[in-house]
């Protein structure tokens, strides 16, 4: 693979397409193999039941994985980034707005991952010698993801293997451990304590692989065939997202912790605990600067995308550093309002009139509208981001808003506005198949 095509925005073309089934399994699995997921699935129980929350994790994951992969084969069939083909539907100039967001958001979540990461370690650390590393873990792993980012999408297919192969066995292992330490048949019969609903359970899920959508085309851009986009993206991340989350609520209703690391830590296990935090948090890390790095070209097409990798690197680092980035999750949270709605726009509108990719380049083209911007769509997407703003707002911050916490509260925030974005773009997408 010519270097270039992973530093433009320009589609690949089939002699730099070199990734298999395998490469974008590799790519999903190391995602959300990592304590982030861990904990998501800890908030499922003990409020659920164990096998309520199971059940809620097959069929989150199981929904949230169709619109990965259908942006990963959207990817394939044009070669593009995400970003770009979001002009597509929002116009070469709208899509310069969710670029924008995506890029803030994607810095804030490398910053988050570094912190998690080095805190986990951190935590083996000091149940093995008592000392805390914990800046030194910081820094090292903000120069480690920076550096594996650097390499490029050609070195990552090598690299992505070898990690992957690694945590499967961990997974593997820790897995083992995590049954072998519990009565299971006693933890499947405990009744959930209650606070929330199960529409809640399982917005709680849908919300991490909706969350990967801005970045997946980004990397199935690179994919040999169809089923490889496809299939690899859904298969990769559902065994990863599906299995960390129950190995969290798991953990939670054995033990009353969500940290699973730290447990598996303190039963002498803290090599295999500190070499699953290392490398989940390089897999999932490095896919947020990388596609910082691309967004970014979106919204400036002459920008370098090698020294914005440097760059997003070394500003998540100094953040993770010098600022408590758990107080800004809140932030971070809402922001992926504008991409729950962006998902379902973007996967209807595609699949009702096929993008020519080249044309998604042009500033002059098909996708220019008026003025660089498709005011119905954009109309659309900022009724549904409110919409879901709002819920999460209620969720997050705990703001009462007629009607909106009765929402909020029963169903969660994706999955009412995945529903209202559908229903409001649908005779839009309807004109246009016809068109």
């Amino acid at each position: 693979m010519r270097e270039e095509y992973g530093y433009s925005l320009e589609p690949v073309p089939s002699e730099g397409r070199t990734y298999s089934f395998w490469h974008n399994f590799a790519i999903w699995f190391g995602s959300d193999a990592g304590v982030a997921v861990f904990w998501a699935g800890a908030l499922l129980t003990p409020a659920l039941s164990l096998p309520t929350a199971t059940l809620l994790i097959i069929a989150g994951v199981t929904l949230g994985n169709v619109f990965m992969a259908l942006i990963a084969a959207m990817g394939y069939r044009t070669g593009v980034p995400t970003m770009v083909l979001a002009r597509g539907a929002l116009g070469v100039r709208g899509s310069v707005l969710p670029s924008v967001l995506n890029y803030v958001q994607l810095i804030g979540w490398s910053a988050v991952m570094i912190v998690v990461g080095a805190k986990a370690a951190d935590q083996v650390i000091v149940s093995l010698t008592g000392a805390s590393t914990y800046y030194l873990w910081v820094v090292l792993i903000g120069v480690m993801l920076t550096l594996w980012t650097y390499l490029g999408p050609e070195k990552w297919k090598t690299l992505e293997t070898i990690s992957v192969a690694m945590l499967l066995v961990l997974t593997a292992w820790l897995t083992y451990i995590t049954l072998t330490r519990f009565n299971i048949s006693e933890l499947l019969g405990r009744p959930g304590t209650g606070g929330i609903s199960y529409w809640l359970g399982l917005d709680l899920v849908v919300a991490m692989p909706i969350s990967w959508v801005p970045l997946v085309a980004d990397y199935a851009r690179f994919s040999k065939t169809l089923g490889g986009s496809f299939w690899g993206t859904y298969i990769g991340h559902f065994i990863s997202c599906a299995l960390f989350y129950f190995i969290g609520a798991l953990t939670n209703v054995a033990v009353g912790a969500p940290d699973p690391i730290a447990i598996i830590a303190s039963y002498g296990l803290g090599v295999p605990a500190m070499l699953i935090i290392i490398f989940s948090t390089l897999t999932t890390g490095f896919l947020d600067i990388y596609s910082a790095a691309i967004t970014f070209k979106n919204i400036m097409p002459e920008a370098s995308v090698k020294k914005q990798i440097v760059l997003v690197g070394a500003v998540s680092t100094i953040i993770a550093v010098f600022f408590p980035v758990e107080a800004y999750e809140w932030f971070l949270l809402l922001l992926v309002s504008a991409f729950v709605p962006l998902a379902v726009i973007m996967v209807m509108d595609y699949y009702a009139r096929r993008y020519d990719p080249k044309e998604l380049l042009r500033t002059d083209g098909r996708y220019w509208y008026r003025g660089g911007v498709n005011v119905s769509t954009m109309t659309v997407w900022a009724a549904a981001v409110v919409f879901c703003l709002l819920l999460n707002i209620a969720t997050v911050l705990g703001v009462d808003i007629p009607v909106i916490t009765a929402i909020a509260s029963g169903y969660g925030s994706s999955l009412p506005t995945l529903v209202l974005t559908a229903a409001l773009y649908l005779p839009i997408a309807l004109l246009r198949r016809k068109g």
